[in-house]
């Protein structure tokens, strides 16, 4: 087992090296320089995509805004020739005069060779009844209220939303008024339809490398490319009159979107300029390429450089280590060399000496520790053999008491319990046992107490003292359970003691004994005193108080195989054991009377009933063991008659010796006892 014990314990000091490897310096070491050169890598490398990336968004947005500008300066310039043709056309001669003779085909005429010229513009001319002169078609009922203001001799020039053939188009209009001389004869409405000018918004997108589109209500009227719009966004921008970007790496690109309105600031349109953000995300992703590849590089380097370092500054440390593992594990003339100068070196040095001067130590105590076991195991033998002698002396709880440092040798401590005590005692024993030699004397006597001890230790009672023939126990220390229990394992234990005594009255006879022992009990449940009583070189554990006196009083008034138990001992039992009353008695030290009790058995517990019977051989035995009537139930009645009736039957047919032995009342008394069991079993009174 000690093998055993060792070869566990080089198992677990053998896991404990091999986790303080997983945790050595050189691991840890090594880690912290690879997590701290990793983590700089690693943000370096974030920073610097992050910096990319803001300029990239920077850029592009710069670039985006840039366009925004250059496409609203050509839609400018576009709306500034609206504005100019229409000055020139009014100040034109020819369109005077046809206003002057209010001749609308020869108007029509001059301006054709403007719009198939240029094609950008629709050309209208109005005289000051309003009415249209030229045949280009339409309406112009949007353009109704400019051209009045022109009348009035007010220029204007602004985005319109028009109807132009039939579908809603956002239009730069201008309205001049004609004069002839100071009065005002007419007007020029020219304008630039944005949908009738898809050229010109290609050349635009072309110009700019990007996309465009116009939109009217959230949907496209000019578009070089699939640009749709949410409603939402276009209300936004519309109804705000502001200009709104929206700029992303993703596949929604880069956009600029500004407000078209007029001098009221109601919206005429959205201008959208669009750009894709393919080269810009294309660019960031072949920088995070060379930027995961630079890190990687950096890092093998990092990683070579850090085994490097760490492997010069820890394997010296390493070698240390295998060499206090070869010393730890016994064997101390292994000697230490380290090639360094340093600490480490100085080091190695240091436990050299220390290997040396415990070796000597060691020497020196495994002689000490071969004289001191020699000596510890002769001690251990005598405190044993001690200790095994003891027992004899002292009750098992208090001697468990005792080796568990539950309780001091000492006087001084003395406290009050409420404890059941049990005193018995042998009837006549000095008439009993005077015929008898000493030997046999002292197997009579050892073989009782014996019997008695071990049923007290069965019920857990503390043996207090022998005296001769008397024994003294009691229940509730140095173990307690509570007032009830004891009393109930004190007289349940009395009970059997009784029983045992019967078996052994029977044994003793065989034996040759003629005055077998017949033993009393008293127990009683009361306040004691316990504790340590005597001298500080001679003491004993025991009870003292008036409650112990009275259960020695109890015993002695107490009749041969009977057990008187106190009245505060019966109101503790009454519920499990069947009682009955002994009477009253005056017992020395108490005033008056006092009543006590018999047990007679434990409640539900069925006894043998036998009055007498006759053996085989022709033998007739009494039981000497007393039975109380009073407890006994009608079905025990009954057997015990039967028991009766058979003994007597028993008793007529055994062989009479001679012929005049028979004698018929016997015969008679059987009848009638036969009778009277027949009544018992029956149910009928006598």
């Amino acid at each position: 087992m000690d093998e055993l014990n060792g070869q566990g314990a080089l198992n677990a000091q053998d896991i404990m090296h091999s986790v303080s490897r997983r945790l050595s310096i050189k691991n840890r070491l090594q880690r912290y320089f690879l997590l701290i050169s990793l983590a700089i890598i690693v943000l370096m490398s974030g920073f610097s995509l992050w910096y990319f990336h803001s300029s990239i968004m920077k850029e592009s947005t710069t670039m985006i805004r840039n366009k925004l500008l250059l496409a609203d300066l050509f839609m400018q310039e576009k709306r500034k020739d609206t504005e100019e043709l229409a000055k020139r056309l009014a100040a034109d001669r020819s369109i005077q005069i046809g206003l002057g003779i209010e001749s609308g085909r020869k108007i029509s005429e001059y301006i054709e060779p403007f719009e198939q010229a240029d094609g950008n513009f629709r050309i209208a001319v109005f005289d000051m009844q309003s009415r249209l002169l030229t045949e280009g078609g339409g309406t112009f009922a949007d353009e109704r209220q400019l051209v009045q203001s022109a009348l009035k001799g007010e220029g204007i020039t602004e985005p319109k939303q028009i109807d132009a053939g039939g579908m809603r188009s956002p239009a730069y209009v201008s309205a001049v008024p004609v004069l002839y001389g100071d009065e005002t004869i007419g007007a020029v409405l020219v304008e630039f339809v944005f949908t009738a000018n898809s050229d010109f918004f290609a050349d635009l997108a072309r110009n700019l490398e990007c996309e465009v589109a116009v939109y009217i209500d959230g949907a496209s009227v000019v578009s070089t490319g699939e640009l749709q719009i949410d409603s939402r966004l276009y209300k936004t921008i519309a109804y705000s009159g502001k200009t709104y970007e929206s700029i992303s790496l993703t596949a929604s690109g880069l956009n600029e979107y500004k407000a078209i309105a007029d001098s009221s600031s109601n919206p005429a349109a959205v201008l959208r300029v669009h750009l894709s953000s393919l080269q810009y995300r294309n660019v960031f992703l072949t920088a995070i390429i060379v930027y995961v590849a630079l890190a990687t590089v950096i890092t093998i380097i990092v990683i070579s450089i850090v085994l490097r370092v760490s492997a010069s500054i820890l394997n010296p440390i390493e070698q240390l280590l295998q060499d206090v593992n070869i010393v730890r594990s016994g064997d101390l003339s292994h000697e230490v060399i380290l090639k360094v100068q340093d600490e480490i070196g100085r080091l190695g040095m240091s436990f050299n000496e220390l290997r040396s001067q415990l070796s000597e130590k060691i020497s020196t105590i495994q002689d000490m520790n071969a004289s001191l076991e020699e000596t510890i195991q002769e001690r251990t033998a005598t405190i044993n053999t001690l200790n095994d002698k003891m027992k004899h002396y002292l009750s098992p709880q208090l001697y468990a008491s005792i080796a568990g440092g539950e309780r001091d040798a000492s006087v001084e401590h003395h406290y009050r319990k409420k404890l059941t005590v049990f005193f018995s005692d042998v009837v006549g024993f000095t008439a009993t046992t005077e015929s008898l030699e000493a030997e046999d004397l002292s197997t009579l006597l050892n073989s009782y107490l014996d019997n008695m001890a071990e049923i007290a230790e069965k019920y857990g009672g503390t043996i207090d003292k022998y005296v001769g023939d008397a024994i003294m126990v009691f229940f509730g220390d140095p173990v307690f359970t509570s007032d009830k229990d004891h009393a109930l394992r004190a007289v349940k234990m009395a009970m059997e003691m009784q029983a045992r005594m019967i078996s052994f009255r029977e044994e003793w006879k065989d034996k040759g004994l003629q005055n077998p022992f017949h033993v009393r009990v008293g127990i009683n449940t009361g306040y004691c005193t316990v504790g340590n009583f005597g001298s500080e070189t001679k003491m004993d554990y025991t009870i003292i108080g008036n409650n112990v006196n009275l259960a020695a009083r109890f015993e002695a008034a107490a009749e041969p195989d009977t057990i008187l138990i106190s009245p505060e001992t019966y109101t503790l039992v009454r519920d499990q054991i069947d009682c009955v009353e002994a009477g009253e008695f005056t017992l020395k030290g108490v005033s008056g009377t006092i009543k006590a009790y018999n047990p007679i058995r434990v409640k539900g517990n069925k006894s043998a009933l036998e009055f007498a019977k006759v053996t085989p051989k022709g033998e007739l035995i009494f039981p000497d063991r007393p039975m109380n009537l009073n407890v006994l139930s009608k079905a025990e009645k009954r057997d015990l008659l039967l028991s009766l009736k058979a003994t007597f039957q028993d008793i007529v047919d055994v062989k009479p010796s001679s012929p005049s032995e028979a004698k018929k009342p016997a015969v008679r008394s059987l009848d009638g006892e036969e009778s009277k069991a027949k009544k018992v079993n029956s149910g009928e009174k006598d």
